[in-house]
């Protein structure tokens, strides 16, 4: 792999995942993408390695590349629309690992979805070949935004392996080795009425309201937490200080009055 691109680690903050930083699942996240898509899918990614406070991208490529953003308008919308195929493609899956009952393909499509973050992705080509780098913020939403006007509806056009006969997501083995999105629950081979069939009806589970408004308010937590923390610490102040200025209480009325009561019943005994 040859040296493409150099930044200083100062200049951008790195991404967590969990107790570690994101980039350092390269190799892991790399498996993943050859297992389940290829050795084109796995160029995409830039290898970061750290040297000195500079960080140096490596990618299977021999010369230094550009930012998008330098190259001419016309390289420039070919390189995006090759870059929104793919991540297209890849959030259909990332999608269906995400809403997945097994905690580690969650664990897999919460990854990814960082990994493939446009606002964190930065596009490096020479015209022709390209990668990202990623795992750091580099609010680089901008640069690499494309109108919906100059996307391809077809189909990507890097090549993927032949897929296997069923599309359901493999069962997990073991947490350190990469996930397959390819799985078997059964040996029968499904018709094509039956293909059809299944097809729709997850398109129709998934454009549901319910479906929607539960990844909205995942977005919303996932965006604004800091900002909910923040309004349930002011009312949690608000109900203390309320609480500690209150003068008036029942229960002390109470036991003044029955106070007062057998004060006055034994001055009058006393008499």
């Amino acid at each position: 792999m040859g040296l493409v691109y150099v930044i200083n680690a100062s200049d951008y903050d790195p991404i967590s995942f969990g107790d570690n930083y994101l980039y350092h699942q390269y190799d892991k996240i790399s498996s993943f993408l050859l297992k389940n898509y290829g050795r084109d899918y796995q160029e995409i990614l830039a290898k970061p390695v750290l040297n000195n406070g500079m960080v140096n991208w490596h990618a299977n490529h021999d010369m230094q590349l550009s930012r998008i953003g330098d190259l001419n308008q016309d390289t420039q919308l070919q390189i995006k629309k090759s870059y929104w195929e793919l991540k297209n493609r890849l959030d259909k899956d990332i999608d269906d690992l995400e809403y997945s009952s097994l905690p580690e393909k969650k664990k897999w499509g919460a990854m990814l979805r960082q990994v493939f973050d446009d606002s964190n992705n930065m596009i490096l080509s020479d015209g022709d070949f390209w990668c990202l780098l990623w795992g750091w913020k580099f609010k680089n939403k901008t640069e690499n935004y494309l109108a919906p006007e100059f996307l391809n509806p077809d189909p990507i056009i890097i090549e993927t392996p032949e897929p296997e006969e069923t599309s359901e997501l493999e069962e997990i083995v073991e947490e350190h080795e990469p996930v397959s999105i390819q799985e078997v629950e059964n040996e029968e081979i499904q018709t094509p009425i039956d293909i059809v069939s299944d097809t729709s009806i997850s398109k129709v589970k998934r454009n549901n309201f319910w479906y929607k408004l539960k990844r909205f308010f995942r977005n919303f937590v996932y965006r604004y937490w800091g900002l909910l923390f923040f309004i349930l610490l002011v009312l949690f102040i608000f109900c203390l200080v309320q609480k500690c200025n209150r003068v008036d209480c029942p229960e002390i009325q109470e036991l003044n009055e029955q106070l007062d009561a057998l004060n006055q019943e034994i001055n009058e005994r006393c008499k």
